[in-house]
């Protein structure tokens, strides 16, 4: 078993990314099997922030304005907020606090799919921002569990609970 450095989560043997919190595992000590997970004083606070992922848009035009430093698109997702900044000069950040999240969809055109991207849209209850897409994410798939598992835990956090109005 290893364990992760982060949030204390077992993991098995062979792997490279905390099944967690999604950090890297790699080049940490092996423990051996004696070994037992950080005590909870050690942890971290629950309700300390961590980003669990990072990210821009990367279909080939994202890759060429990259190359040409134009690509001015990044996206975050913490254990709390997920957020989009947009700007190569003057900068506009939009945040959505992930309790406020009602739903994740995913998009992948004919192109996306040769690409190996995807669009991920996010509904949320924010006000200012009811719909965020990320676009042009590489592994898409991925990236929407890990904000779905994100989403989970922070509304089991604070004891959030869902609601249909019919």
């Amino acid at each position: 078993m290893i364990y992760c450095t982060n949030c204390g989560a077992s993991n098995a043997d062979d792997a490279n990314f905390c099944g967690k919190c999604g950090k890297l595992l790699q080049g940490e000590a092996r423990p051996d099997a004696s070994s037992r997970p950080p005590a909870r004083a050690e942890q971290p606070d629950a309700r300390t922030e961590k980003t669990l992922w990072e990210g821009r848009p990367s279909d080939l035009g994202d890759q060429i304005k990259t190359g040409l430093l134009m690509n001015n698109v990044r996206y975050k997702i913490t254990s709390q907020r997920l957020i989009v900044t947009t700007g190569l000069v003057g900068k506009k950040s939009e945040e959505v606090e992930l309790v406020r999240i009602k739903d994740i969809a995913m998009e992948k055109t004919v192109m996306d799919r040769m690409m190996g991207v995807g669009t991920i849209i996010v509904y949320s209850s924010d006000p200012t921002t009811p719909e965020v897409r990320l676009e042009d994410v590489k592994d898409v798939e991925k990236v929407k569990d890990l904000l779905r598992d994100a989403v989970r835990a922070e509304k089991e956090l604070y004891g959030t609970r869902y609601r249909e109005d019919l």
